[in-house]
């Protein structure tokens, strides 16, 4: 039995690098044959993935293969014609509306990738998605009774920070990277306001690869018009460490995204026991559940009053974390893992088999 799968683009701390690489693990304790493919493998980690060009020019009737779908990629054409039976693995796709304002060349890929998921669907075997939310995008592009598996979530031991309320010079953190979808403008007038109405010393860091030159220099120059140029600062990409460091020093985690399948950084906050403020879009209410504070509007405003709650209402917090711990078992390898194999057996005859062994 050969299962594998297949990741257009295998970077470091990439949150579909590491469901791919904990589920083919998980494959290869059950005796299947697996590897990973990619188009663009990054450097370091040649040693966990192969190229696609190197993969099998003839079919098996004893392969199935798995496509982690979240991007454009030539993969998922050369996929298409194969024989052997196709599993999409859907981790969700920017919608181009939310980018082409700031990046046309970026839309016209989005809009690509989500033709090319939308012709899979006529062939694909079957289809898995890791939340209901982008189960629901699956059926719009034409998949049938896609299944839902929360994703692999490494889950390393952490530290976690003792609750504090912080009446002044309170750190605001996001973690993602600095893209028109992932909204950090609206972070950056929630904190004006914040600054203006509460506390004057609040600060804001957005940590993440700046994806979006543009979008990132308008962030510079829209926090200077704000006059909070100041307390805003944009990380860059950070090693592990340095985003340990931030979690532990921040007091909360927010978000005002227009767009997530997922949002791994969320249940990353949840893990070291952060307060969460997030703007309830797409898969975040999902996500988050009873883990944090959702808000359906984020006016600067408005966002700014539920931080001021939020840092200074211990039973607020209290109930958040609660909520979290429920969410981190929901999330934890063993659910990831009955949540896939469940998903995976019904659509691979031998898995099953091996599965009732």
């Amino acid at each position: 039995m050969e299962i594998h799968q297949f990741v257009p683009s295998f970077a470091p701390r990439d949150a579909i690098g590491q469901h791919a690489l904990a589920l083919r693990d998980l494959l290869r304790e059950l005796g299947a044959s697996s590897e990973i493919f990619a188009d663009e493998i990054k450097p370091g980690l040649e040693s966990q993935a192969r190229p696609y060009s190197r993969f099998h020019p003839l079919p098996s009737k004893n392969r199935w293969l798995i496509y982690q779908g979240s991007t454009l990629s030539p993969m998922a054409y050369k996929l298409s014609e194969r024989r052997e039976p196709l599993i999409v693995n859907y981790h969700n796709i920017t919608p181009p509306h939310l980018v082409q304002n700031w990046d046309f060349g970026a839309s016209v890929a989005t809009s690509i990738a989500l033709d090319q998921m939308g012709k899979l669907s006529s062939v694909a075997h079957g289809a898995i998605a890791v939340s209901k939310y982008n189960a629901g995008n699956l059926v719009e592009l034409g998949f049938k009774d896609p299944a839902i598996a929360s994703p692999f979530i490494p889950h390393q031991s952490v530290s976690r920070r003792l609750d504090k309320d912080t009446p002044r010079g309170a750190l605001w953190i996001f973690v993602g990277r600095i893209f028109p979808n992932k909204a950090q403008h609206d972070l950056i007038a929630a904190l004006a306001a914040y600054k203006k109405i509460f506390d004057k010393d609040a600060r804001l860091i957005l940590i993440g690869k700046r994806t979006s030159e543009r979008y990132a220099l308008a962030l510079e120059s829209y926090a200077n018009q704000l006059m909070v140029g100041d307390s805003v600062m944009q990380s860059g990409s950070i090693s592990d460490n340095e985003l340990a460091d931030y979690y532990h020093k921040a007091d909360l985690f927010v978000s005002t995204s227009e767009h997530e399948g997922f949002c791994f950084p969320i249940v990353e906050a949840m893990r070291y026991r952060l307060p969460i403020l997030a703007y309830a879009s797409s898969a975040i209410p999902e996500t988050v559940g009873d883990g944090g504070i959702l808000l359906k509007d984020k006016s600067p405003v408005e966002f700014a009053s539920a931080a001021w709650v939020m840092l200074n209402d211990s039973q607020i917090r209290e109930n958040c974390y609660v909520g979290a711990e429920e969410r981190l078992r929901q999330y934890s390898y063993q659910s990831a893992k009955k949540q896939n194999l469940t998903a995976l057996a019904n659509l691979i005859p031998p898995l099953n088999k091996e599965l009732q062994r």
